[in-house]
């Protein structure tokens, strides 16, 4: 059993101590940038969306804080201009100049949208979504032979253990019949599917890891369903049978991405649905953003539902509160429903009992 080396970029622990740091920094007279840059993009097409962003950005500041904001846009534009490493996809850079100064710059192994923003605040609600969208799973790609049990973080690769089928003892034929040469065979396929669900509940125990996917062959993906203890069961969401082409596991891993992005959708769906019928029986939810802001502040509210959709102001300062408060966030990609609740909603630990009932969609 092998592992390899920590490859991931940027450790969800890291995520949230990020989050936490912005959501507490202080905000002063100065203009705080917030821009979220794709890599993949050439540097000239960066230069001139920054310049033609800022053009319009800095007119909009008050005449006494442009030569912070002109500082503050020199820290984005020299991270743009940094030296990356290739596997760095997107950086997060959040600048600001004047008496306190601050300046972060986070790089990512996923893409993040383009995005540029000047406030008071940094603007926290991308960095939410990447944490909701790619949050951590794993994924076992076993072979006949081979088995490799991932943990993907944030996109990108953070831990691999590789675990090897148990060599048989002795030959058909010369050594042993038929009979035992079979027996010996199954145990050491039990062996092999008893050694990677080892590996699975450990690692996803140890991380808090709700989300598994199996890959490789039928016969070997089967093995393993079966074999996993009911607990770790009720966390598959999906399952490849296509195994590594020449030993490379990157088109399975890319794929396993997809599924657990499908699950999550499914997850976010499946959430409004949750508040919606708490909203109907007048019940643990409320909608709308003056409602969410109260409960959120209330400390009534157990966990924010939110489109991307919804206006950015109201977005970010809910965003916020919630994170603020360590509350669950829950980010929704064009959803129906919950536009037609006002595209945000909180489901809630209690209900307060001068609470209105909202059966009207707000």
């Amino acid at each position: 059993m092998k592992k390899s080396p920590s490859l991931v970029l940027n450790e969800m622990e890291s995520l949230r101590t990020h989050i936490s740091m912005l959501v507490n920094l202080p905000e002063t007279e100065a203009p705080i940038i917030s821009a979220y840059i794709d890599l993949l993009e050439s540097k000239d097409y960066l230069r001139s969306k920054l310049a033609h962003w800022a053009a319009a950005a800095r007119t909009a500041q008050p005449s006494d804080q442009r030569s912070e904001f002109d500082a503050a846009r020199m820290d984005v534009q020299e991270a743009i201009h940094g030296k990356w490493p290739d596997e760095v996809r997107s950086i997060a850079i959040f600048s600001r100049s004047g008496t306190n100064p601050f300046l972060l710059v986070i790089p990512f192994s996923v893409s993040l949208d383009l995005h540029f923003t000047a406030s008071s605040l940094p603007a926290i609600f991308p960095l939410v979504q990447l944490k909701d969208r790619f949050h951590r799973f794993v994924v076992v790609i076993a072979t006949e032979e081979i088995s490799r049990i991932f943990e993907v973080t944030l996109g990108a690769i953070s831990e691999e253990i590789l675990t090897k089928r148990p060599e048989l003892s002795g030959r058909l034929g010369r050594e042993w019949g038929r009979e035992h040469f079979n027996q010996k065979k199954r145990e050491n396929d039990r062996r092999y599917t008893s050694d990677q669900v080892t590996i699975i509940v450990n690692l996803m125990a140890k991380r808090g890891i709700n989300h598994l996917i199996l890959a490789g062959s039928a016969r070997n993906v089967a093995a393993l369903r079966e074999a996993l203890p009911k607990h770790i069961g009720s966390r598959l969401v999906g399952e490849i049978l296509k195994s590594p082409v020449k030993g490379d596991s990157s088109l399975v891993l890319e794929e396993a991405i997809d599924k657990f992005i499908e699950a999550e959708s499914a997850e976010s769906r499946d959430t409004v649905t949750r508040l919606n019928e708490q909203i109907m029986r007048g019940a643990l939810g409320v909608v709308g953003v003056e409602q969410s802001r109260d409960a959120i502040i209330g400390g009534y509210a157990a966990q924010l539902v939110i489109s991307e959709e919804l206006h950015q102001v109201d977005r970010e300062e809910l965003t916020r509160l919630a994170a603020a408060r360590q509350l669950d966030i829950e980010v929704c990609e064009g959803d129906e429903l919950l536009a037609a609740h006002g595209g945000v909603g909180c489901l809630l630990r209690y209900r307060p009992p001068y609470l209105p009932a909202q059966i009207e969609t707000s």
